[in-house]
């Protein structure tokens, strides 16, 4: 008889082990284990990586390989806002140096570089990364708070897992949702739902709504308001629309703090 597998995995379970597996040091690791294991053949052999016509090729391409993802991981954490991934980045700056040009040292010498910077990369490093994204997952996209209780704060907590769990596109979506139920409430509790209405007396599209919110003199939005609506709109309509374009979580954390001023502001004309 098949035993049944449980599936009561939690979110942040399910999120952590992600994280774990899509930690970017994995690549460093594994393009210094290629190098390593180069290396132990030289060692053994007595031989230096660059003087050898089989293996110079395959070092420096590892070599190369290495410096990519590196300069790659400088660039996806710079120092502003992750000042913690970045020192150890710097501090693994020049070893990694010494590695690209140690292809001409004793095998024995570049095994050292090598060990060097794994034990860097795979401890503090690691740990750096690791304990901003379980920051990450403890903090939500829009604090869940700025709306009542009830559906809207459902959409938006929503919204928040979606983001939380590496699903950019979902949580534009709803964000997109929440905002046009927002825009018509807010219209409705000033009773002028009829200046968002078509001749048939369905609301508007978005679009439409959009601009009627931003030109109502008695919603009183704020500038920034005003700008954030069209930017959601958009990564919203990406999300769903777009045949050959995705919603990145950079996209959403650009307009992250725009989103919330926008969306608790509209929900302050929601009936108390």
């Amino acid at each position: 008889m098949a035993t049944r597998r449980s599936t009561n995995t939690s979110t942040h379970s399910a999120v952590a082990i992600e994280a774990e597996v899509t930690n970017p040091t994995t690549e460093l690791l594994s393009d210094l284990d290629t190098l390593r294991s180069y290396a132990k053949t030289a060692a053994k052999h007595g031989f230096k990586l660059d003087t050898h016509s089989y293996y110079v090729g395959k070092a420096r391409e590892s070599v190369t390989k290495l410096r990519h993802d590196y300069l790659l991981m400088k660039s996806r954490y710079p120092r502003d806002p992750f000042p913690d991934i970045a020192k150890q980045l710097d501090a693994i700056e020049e070893p990694v140096s010494r590695i690209e040009q140690g292809l001409h040292l004793p095998p024995d010498d570049l095994l050292d570089a090598i060990e060097q910077v794994a034990l860097r990369v795979g401890s503090d490093l690691r740990v750096a990364i690791q304990t901003k994204s379980d920051n990450q997952l403890n903090e939500p996209f829009i604090t869940p708070e700025i709306l009542p209780l009830g559906v809207y704060r459902k959409v938006l907590d929503e919204a928040n897992r979606c983001f939380a769990q590496g699903c950019p596109n979902a949580c534009a979506a709803m964000l997109r949702r929440l905002v046009e139920s927002l825009i018509i409430e807010a219209f409705e509790s000033k009773a002028i739902e009829e200046r968002i209405k078509d001749s048939s007396g369905e609301y508007l599209e978005l679009k439409a709504l959009i601009g009627k919110a931003t030109s109502e003199p008695a919603l009183k939005l704020t500038r920034n308001t005003r700008n954030a609506l069209p930017h959601l709109k958009f990564l919203g309509d990406m999300s769903v629309h777009a045949r050959r374009n995705l919603v990145r979580p950079d996209d959403l954390r650009g307009v992250r703090n725009d989103a919330r001023v926008a969306i608790e502001e509209l929900a302050s004309h929601l009936p108390k």
